[in-house]
């Protein structure tokens, strides 16, 4: 049977039409749009018989699976001058909590057909809802031709929530509709497409070779990305694309629709919005670093992370300000790994929002811990640009210092990158002022590595900025370097920020620096990264005899 002779589409929700399609109109004698809001009893003649209820019910009663579909036969749907259309139909529950319900004239063909192509178009799309085998993708042409590829793709709408926020499901699934009428006329007349997912399209087409398939898909992404007119309002669409190319029956199409999905993940990752061909070294290596990834959060439930403390000093008072929270992976078999070993792997993944919550509250506990001992410190942890963006993360700074009330404010600290900053200037901004408020100073880190503007540092309540090291370490040899680090120290001074340098290497660069106005220092000079039961030996014993005793009680002062 046509695709074109179904009967319609309606999408329902407590018993409420919000959406009809043409056809519906059509066969119930409707005017275009003249079925929204109406209740969907009003056009059941009688109750429909479902599976398992010879008594039949009402729609606001039936019980329509939260996964799956479910089959209705004989019903009859009344139309607008109150006569009766005999239809079988098809119901599943939607993402959205809505119900779709697609229906075929009970007089076209048999029975089994009808339900049949019911359950292999998408009701919402009319497109396919799964990529078509080899077999039967004999009709295609030139598919089987042996100097031709075949080529399997797989499409997925960056952030499509957004769509759905902005126009509400409806709106979304008028979007979606689109799109797919999009790809219907723009591929070739033998191509298949398919809705394989809520937001997920797939491709089936031949081609001679990868070149012209990367241009044909190219050509079909600028198309996809025209703008959508919905509500008098535009909205553009980014549609990330994943590739698998083989000769015809190299392999099975669902074993290359598996591959294109995992491309579609490096086309993701590289920005969207662009046509990625899948690699099979590429993907065996991704392969591996998801099983580190599990092995990562494995290792977070099973504790094997610890933190090491790298203090931080006023040089010139011979005082320890506060320590910096370092993650170390405690491997069972691979012994003490640093984050270079393991913090990549997960940057752009929700673990590193998990050990970064860890981390902090980890830190916190511990600076209580030394409290109870006698030793009052501040300790400050590193944030991710993920984690910072995260919408809970005030809400667990919170959590987590209202475990212990004793502690003073300021005891936590927070270090970002200047990168982050520079990329979401506004959200960041509203994170920092809603940290100051909760007592959570913030220090702008590495602070010289990115595109630094004046205005941002000027907009940004920081409380300090940190030096990079690279600066640091080069100053005592390298002229432009030392610029670097007396220019970012004017700018700190001007706009009343502290300025903290990494990558003290010695006692030359610590008076080097003082020398410049800047007082408070860390790196390996000062001490490496430490235990935290040596913290406070270490404390004690820095402020008992500094590696800057020599200090002036004049210097003291100017600082």
């Amino acid at each position: 049977m046509p695709l074109l002779n179904l009967g319609g589409h309606l999408k329902i929700r407590d018993g409420q039409i919000l959406w009809a399609d043409e056809d519906a109109h059509k066969l119930l004698g409707y005017p275009l749009g003249a079925l929204a809001d109406l209740p969907f009893d009003d056009l059941l003649a009688q109750p429909p018989h479902m599976p398992g209820d010879p008594q039949g019910t009402r729609d606001g009663a039936m019980q329509v699976p939260a996964r799956g579909a479910i089959d209705v036969q004989g019903v009859t749907l009344l139309d607008q001058g109150g006569g009766g259309v005999l239809v079988d139909m098809r119901a599943e529950r939607m993402e959205d909590g809505c119900t779709l319900w697609s229906f075929a004239l009970a007089a076209r063909g048999t029975r089994g057909e009808r339900l049949g192509l019911l359950s292999r178009h998408d009701v919402l799309t009319r497109l396919p809802n799964r990529v078509p085998s080899l077999d039967d993708l004999g009709p295609m042409s030139g598919v089987r031709n042996a100097e031709r590829l075949l080529a399997v793709c797989y499409l997925d709408i960056d952030r499509f929530r957004d769509v759905n926020d902005t126009f509400s499901p409806v709106g979304g699934d008028a979007v979606l509709r689109e799109l797919a009428r999009r790809l219907k006329t723009a591929l070739p007349p033998e191509a298949v497409a398919a809705r394989v997912g809520g937001d997920e399209f797939a491709l089936v087409l031949s081609c001679a070779g990868r070149p012209q398939c990367e241009a044909q898909l190219q050509q079909l992404l600028a198309r996809l990305a025209h703008p959508y007119r919905l509500q008098d309002r535009t909205v553009r669409l980014r549609v990330s694309m994943g590739v698998a190319l083989a000769t015809h029956g190299e392999q099975p199409s669902e074993v290359m629709l598996q591959h294109a999905q995992r491309a579609v993940f490096f086309a993701k990752r590289a920005g969207g919005q662009q046509v990625h061909f899948f690699d099979e070294a590429q993907a065996l290596e991704e392969q591996q670093e998801q099983l580190l990834r599990q092995r990562i959060k494995e290792g977070i439930g099973r504790n094997e992370f610890i933190l090491a403390y790298q203090p931080k000093v006023d040089m010139q008072r011979g005082l320890v300000i506060g320590v910096e929270a370092l993650v170390r992976w405690q491997h069972p078999e691979r012994g003490l790994l640093q984050p270079a070993a393991f913090v990549p792997l997960i940057e752009d993944h929700e673990l590193v929002e998990e050990l970064g919550d860890w981390a902090i509250g980890e830190s916190v506990r511990q600076a209580a811990a030394w409290l109870a001992a006698g030793v009052k410190t501040s300790v400050s942890v590193n944030i991710s640009p993920r984690h910072l963006l995260r919408a809970d993360l005030v809400d667990r700074l919170a959590f987590h210092l209202g475990r212990f009330p004793q502690l003073h404010a300021g005891v936590l600290e927070l270090e970002i990158l200047e990168t982050t900053a520079i990329k979401d200037f506004a959200a960041v901004a509203d994170f920092i002022h809603a940290c100051k408020k909760l007592g959570v100073p913030v220090t702008m880190d590495d602070f010289g590595t990115g595109y630094s503007s004046l205005t941002y540092l000027r907009r940004l309540p920081v409380s300090a900025i940190k030096l990079d090291q690279s600066f640091v370490r080069g100053m005592l040899e390298d002229a432009e370097d030392r610029a670097i680090v007396e220019g970012i120290l004017v700018m700190a001074r001007g706009l009343g920020r502290k300025a903290i340098a990494e990558g003290v290497e010695s006692v030359a660069h610590g008076d080097a620096l003082m020398a410049l106005g800047c007082t408070l220092g860390q790196g390996y000079g000062i001490s490496r990264p430490l235990s935290p039961e040596r913290i406070p030996d270490w404390i004690a014993g820095f402020e008992r005899s500094p590696p800057w005793r020599g200090t002036t009680v004049a210097e003291q002062g100017a600082g």
